[in-house]
């Protein structure tokens, strides 16, 4: 019987099979209980929105117009920015995938997906703001909040989520220094402007995912 010369790896499917499993396991640890209550969104969590994913509530994961817009821009030579959800964001954050790679979007994809089935959407969002980085040291949306502003979640203004909002895109550094400053007042303005537009689309949440 010939002897073995390479350690023995499962066959691709067993192998996809189980890494999605562990993977689900490490989003099950990060889902926040009492993510559902209350079912109104709360300024912050309208601001992130805002910057991050317009269409949070009209999809299921994957956000098909924004991957054609960066498709479209890919072809033409231009930038229009990133196609990752919500929902793919919390899969990034709570796997620890980040490898910068087609394979690791197409499978941020799939969990993205997959999870779908098992959280509401109220969930996701305030699951993954609970671990978002927001910059040094800078886990989660209430330790970001007194950090950055001196007060916690629940006494935070229109300004002050403009300006956790927009840490998301700009996380705190360090030793912050003008250059930042400068990011994050231009970021959050630009949040503000949009504010009265998008408001009245969170303001009620779809059926289905009300508590």
């Amino acid at each position: 019987m010939p002897r073995r010369t390479s350690p023995f790896r499962a066959p691709f499917p067993r192998r996809l099979l189980v890494r999605i499993h562990l993977d689900l396991l490490k989003i099950d640890r990060c889902i926040t209980p009492w993510a559902d209550f209350p079912d109104q969104l709360d300024i912050i969590e309208v601001m992130v929105l805002i910057s991050e994913d317009r269409r949070y509530f009209r999809h299921n994961g994957i956000d098909w117009k924004s991957i054609a817009r960066v498709l479209l821009g890919f072809l033409r030579l231009r930038i229009h920015g990133g196609a990752s959800t919500i929902d793919m964001q919390f899969v990034r954050t709570a796997t620890g995938f980040y490898e910068k790679s087609v394979r690791r979007k197409l499978y941020e994809m799939l969990l993205a997906r997959i999870i779908q089935y098992k959280y509401s959407k109220i969930q996701i969002l305030r699951s993954y703001l609970s671990i978002a980085y927001f910059g040094s040291g800078l886990y989660g949306v209430n330790k970001a909040s007194v950090n950055a502003l001196g007060v916690s979640t629940y006494g935070v203004d229109i300004v002050g989520a403009a300006i956790i909002a927009s840490m998301l895109v700009y996380p705190r550094p360090l030793a912050p220094d003008d250059k930042w400053l400068a990011k994050i007042s231009r970021r959050s303005g630009y949040l503000l402007a949009l504010y009265p537009s998008f408001k009245q689309r969170f303001e009620k949440l779809p059926r289905w995912d009300a508590v």
